[in-house]
């Protein structure tokens, strides 16, 4: 699931910034400067359940936008990125950093065609991007070295991933229903109706 999940981010990532290396070890390593060019690190530092992340079942469309089966349900999990540049100047490293928080704010979700596979069943949008959350979680160290660059927080909410586990009987091409005329009862005669009357009506199908 984390890679699934992190391999997604992956060829978003290289979307937004398709001139950068990308890099997912520990920010301790440093980045090597031997190739010449910028990269973006993203650090996948913490994992942990939505609030309010018990979610209902998923259902699973065919190519014709049919549904064919139902899935448990599920759990959504956010996942914590730290994201650092390096570059040869402080201004592409801002601009590398600036362009990912731009492409997060324009499409808030990971687009289908970049989902891994295992997460291609979900409907559209599922995989949601949160960059620079307000209250990210807490970096689970202390006393690290100062980052090459701004660190971006950017968050993924992604949903558990399970085996459809129940067939769809499939949806009816036609539905009639037939409906007679109603019959009622006037009052008789000379009769003012009461307030509130209401004619008797009787539906034959």
């Amino acid at each position: 699931m984390m890679d699934a999940v992190t391999l997604s981010l992956e060829a978003w990532l290289r979307r937004c910034v398709p001139t950068a290396d990308l890099r997912f070890d520990s920010p301790g390593r440093g980045f090597p400067d031997d190739t010449g060019r910028s990269a973006v690190r993203a650090f996948l530092y913490d994992v942990r359940e939505e609030e309010h992340g018990r979610v209902g079942s998923f259902y699973v469309r065919d190519t014709a936008n049919k549904v064919v089966a139902r899935t448990q349900p599920s759990q959504l999990f956010q996942y914590s990125y730290q994201l650092t540049a390096s570059a040869a100047d402080w201004r592409e490293c801002y601009g590398l950093l600036g362009e990912i928080m731009r492409m997060a704010a324009y499409s808030p979700g990971i687009p289908d065609d970049l989902l891994h596979p295992s997460l291609a069943g979900f409907r559209s949008g599922a995989i949601r991007l949160m960059p620079a959350p307000f209250d990210p979680a807490p970096v689970p160290w202390s006393g690290a070295q100062v980052p090459d660059s701004p660190v971006l927080h950017l968050v993924v909410i992604a949903p558990m991933p399970f085996e459809s586990d129940e067939e769809i009987e499939p949806a009816p091409e036609r539905v009639e229903i037939g409906v007679g005329r109603g019959s009622f009862t006037a009052p008789p005669a000379g009769e003012t109706p009461r307030r509130g009357w209401r004619p008797r009506g009787r539906i034959e199908e």
